[in-house]
């Protein structure tokens, strides 16, 4: 293997750096000692490894030997020179390409990713072996090593894992900035600002405390336009104003109403039938419980499947608000961007593909993202 390795260098030395680099370091370098020669636009790296033990010719032993020598000589060449990674390998900017770089820095050493080139690792008939490697200069430039795009994959991926695992929504909402992806910004910003209360039965019909909490938060259900007799809190027409962008909740959840709610709705939306008693069961459920899940989760179906794109999406970002740490509430808000913006939608496809290899997710998002167009 050692000896087609040898054969290989001859035979691609000179079309690989475009001049003969052998030639090169045997008119220039071959009588010099162990070190570093820099000529041409290159690197060369020269060890001359005498014999280990008495012996005649230089061998495998040796070989060895020259080969941590060399890179022994890599790391203080590379450590000379202040080597670093180019961010411009990263194409997107902001929070996002400032992390990739810093994780890509702590977990990569960058002498393995400076390609070099073996020329010789030979016996020169005097009991030393001589073993030579080329590399091209530039990459010993301060920010001049190219991160491949599978590490910059790779990083981005346990980024997001770590954000979404510790519920770091304000990296979240930067990594999603960077990306372009606005909704999703939208989403976690507001899932980190405070929460906001629907009106209603929380008050007991004191008055004066209804005022008082009007004032302070700046709206009243009388300027809401309240379209259902079901929506009593006024829970959904807020989310609608506020394009589902808003950190719902309630002081007073009835879960046991809402749940009996939500489980009217779920026995006919697994039978297909009776979309408007859906949605007005849905409606209620919310209205007994703003942070009830599940019920924005089928909201969001429910209205997709009835061609209300917009209020498909509103339910699609109440529901991540209500479920933030969930990668899956990402795939509702696809499917009801696809139809409103279809670029946004493809981006997120792209990054739930990239990040769901390590993440386990349900079967049917699995599909989705197998048969998104």
């Amino acid at each position: 293997m050692r000896t087609l390795s040898v054969l290989l260098a001859l035979l691609i030395s000179q079309s690989a750096f475009g001049f003969d680099a052998r030639e090169l370091y045997n008119q220039k370098y071959a009588r010099s000692d162990t070190g570093v020669y820099e000529d041409s636009g290159y690197l060369f790296f020269v060890v001359k490894q005498p014999c280990l033990t008495t012996k005649k010719y230089s061998g495998t032993d040796e070989s060895d030997a020259a080969e941590l020598t060399f890179y022994g000589l890599l790391a203080d060449e590379i450590k000379q020179r202040s080597v670093s990674f180019d961010p411009n390998s990263i194409l997107f900017d902001g929070k996002l390409r400032q992390d990739i770089f810093e994780h890509v820095s702590e977990q990569y050493n960058a002498k393995n990713l400076v390609s070099h080139q073996l020329l010789f690792d030979r016996d020169n008939k005097s009991c030393t072996r001589e073993y030579v490697q080329v590399a091209e200069a530039i990459q010993f430039e301060k920010n001049k090593i190219n991160i491949p795009l599978v590490d910059i994959n790779k990083a981005q991926r346990a980024l997001f894992i770590s954000a979404l695992k510790n519920e770091d929504n304000v990296r979240l909402y930067g990594y999603f900035q960077s990306l372009g992806l606005t909704q999703l910004e939208l989403i976690y910003r507001e899932v980190e600002s405070d929460a906001v209360y629907p009106f209603g039965l929380q008050f007991n019909h004191d008055v004066s405390k209804y005022d008082d909490f009007c004032n302070e938060n700046q709206y009243c259900k009388s300027v809401l336009n309240i379209n259902s007799q079901y929506d009593f809190n006024g829970v959904l027409a807020k989310v609608i104003d506020a394009k589902g962008i808003i950190n719902i909740t309630s002081l007073t959840n009835n879960i046991a109403l809402s749940n009996e709610y939500y489980i009217k709705a779920k026995a006919n939306f697994e039978h297909g039938q009776n979309p408007l008693q859906i949605i007005s069961d849905l409606t209620l459920a919310i209205n007994a419980q703003p942070d009830n899940i599940e019920a924005w989760k089928m909201l969001a179906s429910i209205y997709r499947a009835t061609n209300e794109y917009q209020l498909a999406l509103y339910s699609s970002n109440q529901y991540i608000i209500q479920n933030p740490t969930s990668i899956e509430t990402w795939v509702y808000l696809m499917k009801s961007l696809s139809a409103i913006d279809k670029n946004e939608a493809d981006a997120i496809h792209s990054l739930l593909v990239l990040i769901t290899k390590n993440v386990e997710i349900s079967a049917w998002a699995q599909k989705q993202l197998k048969v998104y167009l």
